[in-house]
């Protein structure tokens, strides 16, 4: 009996040695280290300041849940580019926290295509189509080797890449801050992408941040958000995170032919015919941004009664109401399951 209890008691630990995870298995609570740039350090709207920015707000929650065992932000530089992060990776001290982390928190790139293509001066913007694409292609190797970086020193780490917020609401010309908006979703896209390939979590945060951008960025001459803004990050990370101990809850999806039903939604349109997606300038003409192809099916948040009727698709895109599509409200029953 006795031989066969040790036999159940080695097996027992086995067990837990092999899938108790190794980032809680010493201590049970978290080293975070935070990298990237200003953001990351916490800069403030007025000055060369380091203040309380988002990671300081994950570092005090998870403290507040007792399971912070340490936090680091001094390897973030102010105006660091990815390329500067790919420098800091080589530090023997950087490496040696990482190795200890097991939460890190990427937010780099923008600073590589704010120098390159804005000049706060005049409020220009250079946007020159292959020299855009190919600083996209380098930032996107940039994070990509970094990310790769932080995974062979340590293969346990929690990684979370962010993305990034419209940065230069304040500018007068709609046309320049058009194009850079646009600019701006490309970078996050891909980012969105580099995210996925390399196994790690990507943090959402223009789509609501953006919504109250010029609130966030108080001071027009600066890109750093206040304290509300930073929290509006720090909300984001929360949205996708678990804490430890914690159960992940998988809620379903609710379907709605070939889109998810999402709240906010108040119909979809489905396009018959090849029609324009459609933005509204100042003077309330119509622009084209893209075709809308046969058989495709997009989320309706808005409705506006000018030009025909515009069914709004999100951001600043609308669909012309007319025969080429097919308008539709969700029945009881689906709002009932997203309620759920």
């Amino acid at each position: 009996m006795k031989r066969i209890l040790s036999f159940v008691f080695i097996a027992i630990l086995t067990i837990f040695s092999v899938w108790t995870p190794a980032a809680y298995a010493k201590s049970g609570k978290i080293d975070y280290v935070a990298l990237g740039d200003s953001l990351a350090a916490g800069h403030t709207p007025y000055g060369e300041k380091i203040g309380r920015g988002f990671t300081d707000i994950i570092s005090e929650e998870l403290a507040k849940k007792d399971i912070l065992a340490s936090f680091n932000k001094d390897f973030a530089m102010t105006g660091e580019t990815s390329v500067g992060l790919l420098e800091t990776l080589k530090r023997a001290e950087v490496q040696q926290t990482v190795k200890e982390a097991e939460l890190v928190t990427i937010i780099s790139g923008a600073n590589d295509f704010i120098d390159e293509m804005y000049n706060p001066v005049d409020e220009s913007v250079n946007l020159d189509l292959a020299k855009a694409t190919a600083l996209l292609n380098k930032v996107a190797g940039n994070l990509t080797a970094a990310i790769q970086q932080i995974k062979a020193l340590n293969s346990e780490a929690d990684i979370y890449l962010f993305g990034y917020y419209f940065p230069l609401p304040h500018i007068a010309d709609d046309g320049v801050k058009q194009q850079m908006k646009l600019a701006f979703n490309f970078v996050n896209i891909r980012m969105m992408e580099i995210a996925k390939s390399e196994g790690v979590h990507f943090v959402e945060i223009a789509s609501t941040f953006d919504v109250n951008g010029t609130s966030f960025l108080e001071n027009p001459k600066d890109i750093h958000p206040n304290e509300a803004g930073y929290q509006v990050l720090a909300d984001q990370f929360f949205q996708q995170y678990t804490m430890p101990g914690q159960v992940q809850i998988d809620i379903p999806k609710v379907m709605w032919g070939k889109t998810e039903l999402k709240l906010g939604q108040i119909g979809k349109v489905t396009i018959l015919q090849d029609t324009y997606l459609m933005k509204i300038e100042n003077d309330g003409s119509l622009s084209t941004i893209r075709t809308l192809k046969k058989g495709e099916e997009y989320r309706v948040y808005s409705y506006k009664g000018q030009q025909n009727g515009l069914y709004g698709l999100g951001g600043s895109g609308f669909v012309q109401k007319s025969a080429a599509i097919r308008y539709e409200t969700p029945s009881k029953a689906k709002l009932a399951l997203l309620q759920k």
